[in-house]
C-alpha cells in the first residue's frame, strides 16, 4: 500500500511538472509594450509554461515583494530597486542589467519640438512619474535640472503612479509628458511622428536608467521561472528589448 501511495505522489509531481509551471513575474512599467512579445518568444522554447505579469512603479513592486507578494522574478526600471530586492534576502544573487531604459517627450498638442526639451516651458500641464517610485520619473526631473528649467516648470508638474501613465495622462489631458521611449514603438503609436508629437531627451541631460533584474527566492525551486530569467538575459530578449527602443548591455 505504501509502494502504490508513493508511486501515485511522484506520478503526480511528474504530471505537474509536464503541465510547466506557473511564473509570476513583477515588472516596471515601462516594460508594457515589449512584454507580449518577449512572452511569445518564451513560449516558443516552454509552451507549457505560464507568465503571470505583474506591472508598476519599481518602488511600488519592491515594497510588494517585502510584504510576501508571491513574485518570482522582478524586472525593476533601474538597479537600485532590484538591488534593493537582493540587499533584504529576497533575491537568488545581485541585479543583472537586462536593458538600458531611454526618455521620451510626447505630446498630441500643436507645440514646437524645435525647442528640445525647453518645449515644456510655459505649458500648463507636464506630466511626470513619480521620482520617489518610478525611476524614469526620476530621471525625468534630474533632465529638467541639467536643462536649468525644472525651478521655472516645477509648478506646472503633474505626477503620475508609474511612467506608463505619463502616456494616457498626454492623451486625455496633460499639454506634454515624458514618457519611456518604448512606448513610441507599440503599434498604438505608429501615428505619431518624431519632431511633431515627440523627442527624444538628450542621454547627456540624465543618468542611463540601468535596469535590473533578479531571481527571487520563492522560485528558487521553478525550472520555468529559471528558464525565464535566463531567456530574458539571453540573445532573443535583447533583439526585442533593441526593437523596442531600448539600449542593450554588450555581453
Amino acid at each position: 500500500m505504501k509502494r502504490v501511495f508513493k508511486f501515485l505522489c511522484v506520478a503526480a509531481l511528474l504530471a505537474i511538472n509536464a503541465l510547466g509551471a506557473e511564473v509570476n513575474v513583477y515588472a516596471a512599467a515601462n516594460t508594457t509594450y515589449a512584454f507580449p512579445e518577449l512572452i511569445k518568444e518564451f513560449n516558443k522554447l516552454h509552451p507549457d509554461a505560464k507568465i503571470n505579469l505583474t506591472l508598476g512603479a519599481s518602488g511600488g513592486l519592491v515594497t510588494q515583494i517585502q510584504n510576501s507578494a508571491p513574485a518570482d522574478i522582478f524586472m525593476a526600471a533601474d538597479m537600485g530597486f532590484a538591488q534593493k530586492a537582493y540587499d533584504t534576502g529576497f533575491a537568488v544573487a545581485a541585479p543583472k542589467v537586462y536593458a538600458q531604459g531611454a526618455l521620451a517627450i510626447f505630446s498630441t498638442r500643436d507645440v514646437d519640438f524645435k525647442k528640445g526639451i525647453k518645449v515644456v516651458r510655459g505649458l500648463k500641464a507636464i506630466s511626470i512619474a513619480n521620482p520617489e517610485t518610478a525611476p524614469y520619473g526620476k530621471a525625468s526631473i534630474e533632465a529638467l535640472k541639467n536643462a536649468k528649467i525644472y525651478d521655472e516648470v516645477e509648478k506646472n508638474i503633474v505626477y503620475a503612479q508609474k511612467i506608463s501613465e505619463t502616456l494616457s495622462q498626454v492623451l486625455s489631458a496633460s499639454d506634454v509628458g515624458f514618457i519611456a521611449a518604448s512606448a513610441l514603438f507599440s503599434e498604438k503609436m505608429a501615428k505619431y511622428k518624431e519632431g511633431t508629437n515627440y523627442i527624444f531627451v538628450p542621454q547627456e541631460l540624465y543618468t542611463p536608467i540601468d535596469q535590473g533584474i533578479v531571481l527571487l527566492k520563492r522560485a528558487e525551486n521553478n525550472a520555468d521561472a529559471k528558464a525565464f530569467y535566463e531567456f530574458i538575459l539571453g540573445e532573443k530578449a535583447r533583439e526585442i528589448f533593441k526593437k523596442f527602443g531600448y539600449n542593450v548591455p554588450a555581453k
